[in-house]
């Protein structure tokens, strides 16, 4: 009996211990599908740094290629606690909580990342996420859940991480109005332009519906706008009339260098509110343009939209 009692007691230790990273660099084989910019944002490290420490002189990879990943070693964690760090949720439902959201309205994301599920409930599958601050169309509001516009598809959102769009917001929107003069299209159109491509997965060279990459996805929108840009991430940089970040209004490009060469290599649609839209490395997707700015060198803001 007090052999098993040992026994126990040795097993609830070990439960506890915690589990850590390889001291060496850990390694990552590249599947289908990856690309330095996915590698690097899954791994919390920058395409500059994966291709510094690997020695790469262009961003082609191979199904099967080996590459050392920088500075990605994690701190404990405890086994014990491990599903709870890798599941939180990102929409628990409170219950009963009163709400203004009404249908036909536009209600922005209160929540840091939130999910977009495919049914109204928890155990419904994730189509997508939304980042704080973006806006999206309420079709049909409930107490919990929210249906809304997103993509082609039937999707909801917890009702809790929605905000009606104040009044201040909406002045705010015709103050931008009035600075972009002769506007080619509006911000209304705009969004109608993209948001049937959100969850559009990227692909190299992609510039159809069944794919895209950062300036295949940006010449595909502008041209539903009316509006035909140059085909490349630094050509459509070369273009444009130039703007400072400060009088960036939605619609304008915003470009980065996300291969560490010194030069333009990605390109962004700005949507204001800290938010931007664009072919990211996985799919279309929203993202904060504070954490573009966190991860690579901002090359500037260029406007194609006046006439």
């Amino acid at each position: 009996m007090k052999k098993t009692t040992r026994i126990l007691a040795i097993l609830s230790v070990c439960a506890f211990m915690p589990v850590t990273a390889h001291a060496s660099s850990p390694v990552y084989v590249v599947q289908a599908g990856d690309t330095l910019m996915k590698i690097a944002r899954e791994n919390q490290t920058t395409v500059q740094e994966l291709m510094q420490v690997n020695q790469l002189s262009s961003d082609r990879l191979s199904i099967g290629q080996s590459l050392s990943l920088p500075g990605t070693a994690t701190p404990p964690v405890y086994a014990a606690a491990e599903s709870a760090v890798n599941e939180a949720p990102a929409d628990i439902v409170s219950q009963g909580k009163s709400s203004s959201i009404r249908a036909g309205i536009k209600a922005r994301i209160t929540g840091d990342i939130v999910n977009v599920r495919k049914s109204p409930t928890l155990d419904s599958e994730v189509i997508g996420k939304l980042p704080m601050g973006a806006v999206v169309d309420v079709l049909d509001p409930g107490a919990e859940w929210t249906k809304i516009s997103f993509g082609q598809d039937e999707s909801f959102v917890a009702t809790d991480y929605l905000d009606e769009v104040s009044s201040s917001s909406e002045s705010s929107s015709k103050e931008e109005s009035k600075k972009r003069k002769k506007s080619s299209f509006s911000t209304k159109e705009l969004y109608r332009a993209f948001e049937p491509l959100l969850n559009t997965p990227y692909v190299l060279g992609g510039t159809t519906t069944s794919g895209f990459d950062c300036s295949g996805f940006t010449s595909y929108v502008f041209k539903e706008l009316g509006i035909t840009l140059p085909r490349t991430s630094e050509e459509q940089f070369q273009g444009g009339q130039a703007v400072s970040l400060d009088d960036a209004l939605p619609g304008d490009l915003v470009f980065y260098d996300t291969m560490g060469r010194g030069r333009v290599s990605h390109v962004a649609i700005y949507l204001g509110d800290d938010l931007i839209v664009h072919a990211n490395g996985d799919d279309v997707r929203y993202e904060k343009l504070s954490n573009m700015h966190k991860l690579y060198p901002f090359f500037g803001v260029k406007r194609y939209s006046d006439e």
